[in-house]
């Protein structure tokens, strides 16, 4: 199995937070834009095409190129596998979840579930040793979970609002599966980006376009489907897939799993003025929980107090 190259002192931890926060950036704004595209009528089988089509397009040659024997070097029973955590099955299980519950709901549970996956999954697979300072914060993002859950209790479609929120973590789960199962196999960021696209494609797409109803794709306008094009096919479906492998494989699964704990904060301020949907109090609370999980997770905290006793030390 082709495995990536040594690491240099280029690939530092400093190049596994910018990929991290690359990914978080379109995983924050490409949840937005879904639930906007829902709202909008598009289906989720409709955004899972978009989600995957383009990606597969641009990255078919190169895995032509690797070779289709062994999927790369990744193998076959391995690239499927990682191609449905990473594919159809968590797009339509994460797209799902908008028609049911609200925009803050899936950009919390989502990511504290891959976060509390991750680290789980990092730590039998992977054998990675958990911190305090890793379980202090997974202690706040499931703080922030029993707020949510509590605000799906007090909405008003109770019922429909938790199917959503379970869907949401089944999706969380899948991601954090998949970051573990690509660490602990150490196959190539890119390589196993196009496996995951191109797979995803050829799995999903001929039962979608036989049974879809293809108008509702039509009659959502040529601005609407760029939008989700370069939101969903090229941001989420490419861009993001690399940049968490490339964070997982520098940062390792478990502390690359937090940066889906940032989503929360950015997707819910976006959503205020795309969507007009205002987050209530239980929500806030949520997200305040698991950013600050983020936080700790990743020793801010140490780093403040660190900071705080040298500036009074008078030495």
């Amino acid at each position: 199995m082709h495995r990536p190259p040594p690491l240099t002192g280029a690939q530092s931890p400093a190049a596994g937070l910018c990929w991290g926060l690359l990914a978080a950036a379109i995983w924050a704004s490409y949840s937005v834009l879904a639930r906007l595209a829902v709202k909008a009528g598009l289906s989720p089988g409709d955004l899972t095409l978009l989600r995957f089509a383009p990606g597969a397009l641009l990255m078919a040659p190169l895995l032509w190129r690797w070779g289709w024997r062994d999927l790369a070097g990744i193998g076959w029973r391995r690239g499927l596998l990682l191609a449905l955590l990473a594919g159809p099955g968590f797009s339509l299980l994460f797209m799902t979840g908008f028609t049911c519950a609200p925009l803050a709901h899936g950009a919390v549970i989502a990511p504290a579930c891959q976060m509390l996956a991750g680290l789980g999954l990092s730590a039998w697979l992977a054998q990675q040793r958990l911190t305090r300072e890793t379980a202090f914060g997974a202690g706040f993002v499931v703080l922030g979970l029993a707020f949510m859950g509590g605000d799906s209790l007090v909405h008003r479609e109770g019922g429909l609002t938790l199917l959503g929120d379970l869907m949401f973590a089944a999706a969380g789960c899948c991601w954090g599966l998949f970051g573990a199962l690509s660490r602990r196999w150490q196959v190539d960021p890119l390589r196993v980006t196009a496996v995951v696209v191109v797979l995803s494609f050829l799995l999903f797409a001929p039962g979608f376009l036989m049974l879809a109803d293809l108008d509702r794709l039509a009659n959502a306008g040529a601005a609407m489907l760029l939008v989700q094009v370069l939101a969903q096919g090229l941001g989420a479906g490419l861009v993001a897939v690399l940049a968490f492998s490339r964070a997982a494989a520098l940062l390792g699964s478990g502390r690359a799993a937090f940066f889906g704990a940032l989503v929360p904060g950015a997707a819910s301020l976006l959503a205020i003025p795309v969507l007009g949907e205002v987050p209530s109090v239980l929500q806030v609370l949520g997200i305040v929980a698991v950013v600050s999980g983020l936080l700790i997770a990743f020793g801010a905290l140490r780093l403040l107090t660190t900071r705080g006793e040298k500036a009074l030390d008078p030495a």
